[in-house]
């Protein structure tokens, strides 16, 4: 197809934005069959408004023919800018909202499960007294998942132990979560002092699967611990219930506990010097579009740290923490 010259009628208050609606959904699903099918519309109309759309920007933006449907260069370039105007579309009632400085509409967070700390609490508490306007939408996932829902820029902040740090990520440690060795009622270590990590390695223990912590299975491994299987799960409520039914013994974060030890179903076996521990951050893309309502939030995170000293905008790239092997 020849290109015609450009001219003012090509000019960006001429263009039907229908027509970028419609080339985002034909590269996204990859043919003109399937993008007629999701925007509901017979294929001649998308063929049409695809020759529309190069005819008003002067160029091919693909090739149709027996080997399939690709793009030309000046179609990758189209494509790429249609998903960074989507992104803007989507980003629209936030910016609108930190353009005013009003704290309204959605933050999201995703952490890891059960997470248990006062500083965590304060800290939402805080924030929503002061602006009860904005909408907090709380996912969970696994430590993993945050880091990589961070990248893709799905959300605005996550709270997670960070097994490696990520360079395109800021942390901010938030407290730090200790795991101790629990018996139930029924165990008849319950009530009972145990000295030594190593005096446990003959009991049977619940373990936590994939989703167990590299510094308790380091732990474990050191002292013999688990080799004695009585039950696995993925899930920390059902190992807790597991073992305050008498199961077997189990590693459970302490906050996490310390309701079932105080009502007497949950005993704790081991002092707290040496167990294994591991840090929790509040974690953020510095490279997501600003938002003034995450600022907030994160500067009440700080706040629980510093007990309301001055804060500054934006929380400081920590120095990365050695890896434990």
């Amino acid at each position: 197809m020849a290109r015609p010259k450009p001219s003012n009628e090509h000019s960006l208050h001429q263009l039907d934005w229908n027509l970028l609606k419609v080339f985002s959904v034909l590269v996204e699903t990859g043919g003109l069959t399937r993008a007629a099918a999701k925007l509901g519309r017979k294929q001649p109309a998308i063929s049409l408004a695809l020759k529309r759309l190069e005819e008003r920007l002067g160029t091919r933006l693909c090739r149709r023919g027996p080997g399939g449907f690709a793009l030309t260069e000046e179609g990758r370039r189209l494509a790429a800018t249609c998903v960074r105007m989507s992104d803007m579309i989507r980003h629209l009632p936030e910016d609108i909202a930190d353009a005013t400085q009003t704290v309204s509409g959605p933050i999201r967070i995703r952490l890891i499960s059960n997470l248990v700390h006062h500083r965590l609490d304060d800290a939402i508490a805080a924030f929503h007294q002061k602006y009860p306007l904005a909408e907090l939408q709380v996912d969970v996932a696994t430590w993993s998942d945050v880091v990589n829902a961070l990248l893709r820029q799905e959300i605005d902040i996550g709270v997670a132990p960070s097994q490696r740090k990520r360079a395109e990520l800021t942390y901010f440690p938030l407290f730090t979560e200790l795991h101790r060795p629990y018996c139930g009622r029924r165990h008849a270590l319950f009530g009972k002092r145990v000295a030594k990590a190593p005096d446990l390695a003959g009991e049977a223990f619940i373990l936590t699967g994939s989703d167990e912590p590299d510094q308790l299975s380091d732990f474990r491994l050191k002292h013999g611990l688990g080799r004695n299987i009585a039950a696995i799960t993925e899930h920390l409520e059902e190992a807790r219930r597991l073992t305050v039914v008498g199961v077997g013994l189990c590693f459970l974060p302490e906050g996490y506990a310390a309701p079932d030890v105080a009502a007497g179903r949950l005993w704790p076996l081991l002092g707290a010097r040496g167990l294994p521990s591991m840090d929790i951050y509040v974690i953020t893309n510095p490279n997501g579009p600003p938002k003034h309502s995450r600022r907030l939030l994160i500067e009440e995170f700080k706040a629980t740290i510093t007990g309301g000293k001055a804060l500054g905008a934006e929380f400081s790239r920590p120095k990365p923490a050695r890896v434990r092997p």
